[in-house]
């Protein structure tokens, strides 16, 4: 038995507790949990992007991209269970497949928030963010899938992203807005692909494996499917080569009447809704499907439905050149 599995043996007592809290608890939980996920603010994303602002969109997004890739590394990296997965004694009132160890939610949550506090300025958007992080992670080991320890690590990571994003945002966008639109294409590829090829590299020391006897609690899993690193390189892939496209030819205005953002609200949801749909539902699930399927979704997220809002007469072009950045 190593330190975590001990670390794990220790902290079960104090999940079984939690989870004696009123049964009023669980739906508050489960909505707090939802802070957590890089799918809420991917979801939200579209809104921001077209109806408020773009640039601020575009480094929420990124920033969320970088924590769920780092954490779903991580995760292959560590092979750690859910709490779950080694004691009957603890409900799973939020099933998960993936590893355990860190928590996404708790690394996307700090990750985002943090960044959005960072854009927002101001210490009561730190305030904000730091107590809504702090219910993220709570409610992840109420709900059975995260030992204290890992949305501890996942807060770390969070808080590491943040730093790295900050840091390096403006030096990074002023390199890339330096090269040439078909090397800027390129390397949306290279390093989407980059990134399935660090899932398959981190994961290659634990060849053969599979769940000990010990996790016998958690049923049927596949924590080592890499779908989810697939999904994110399409993100990745999709909204890097669609702003850069959307660059050259000139940005937007997110402004306008409330019955105009609307409209490309609604608009822009069936149409991501309709290829979702396709995608998930009329063709096989394999991972070029998912890899293109998302990059597709991306790509009108970032350029298709803006060119499409303007022919329109939805929305105004930007009345000077200008980098979102």
């Amino acid at each position: 038995m190593d330190l975590l599995d001990e670390l794990h043996l220790a902290e079960l007592g104090t999940i079984v507790g939690l989870q004696q809290w009123p049964e009023w608890v669980l739906p508050v939980m489960k909505l707090v949990s939802a802070l957590g996920t890089d799918t809420f603010y991917l979801l939200c994303l579209p809104v921001l992007y077209w109806c408020v602002n773009p640039a601020f969109a575009l480094r929420l997004g990124l920033t969320v991209m970088v924590a769920g890739a780092t954490n779903a590394l991580a995760k292959l990296a560590w092979h750690q269970p859910r709490p779950y997965w080694i004691d009957a004694r603890v409900r799973p009132l939020s099933p998960e497949g993936a590893f355990g160890l860190p928590s996404g939610h708790a690394q996307s949550g700090t990750a985002g928030l943090g960044r959005l506090a960072s854009l927002s300025g101001g210490s009561w958007a730190w305030w904000a963010a730091g107590g809504l992080v702090g219910l993220v992670c709570l409610s992840r080991v109420y709900l059975g899938v995260h030992f204290i320890s890992d949305v501890v690590a996942g807060v770390v990571l969070g808080l590491v992203v943040l730093a790295l994003v900050i840091t390096l945002e403006r030096p990074v966008t002023a390199w890339w807005r330096r090269q040439a639109l078909w090397a800027q294409l390129a390397a949306s590829a290279a390093l989407s692909f980059g990134l399935i090829g660090a899932a398959a590299l981190v994961n290659a020391p634990y060849a053969g494996w599979s769940p000990p006897a010990a996790w016998s609690p958690a049923g049927a899993i596949d924590p080592e499917n890499l779908d989810r690193v697939v999904i994110l390189a399409g993100l990745l892939a999709g909204t890097l080569a669609g702003t850069s496209i959307m660059h050259r030819i000139g940005w937007f205005e997110a402004g306008g009447p409330l019955g105009m953002r609307v409209a490309r609200w609604l608009l822009g949801t069936f149409v991501a809704a309709s290829v979702f749909y396709v995608m998930r539902e009329q063709l096989p699930q394999t991972g070029a499907v998912l890899y293109a399927g998302y990059a597709l979704l991306a790509l009108w997220v970032q350029l298709g439905a803006p060119v499409l809002f303007i022919r329109l007469g939805l929305m105004a072009p930007a009345r000077r050149a200008r980098a979102v950045q």
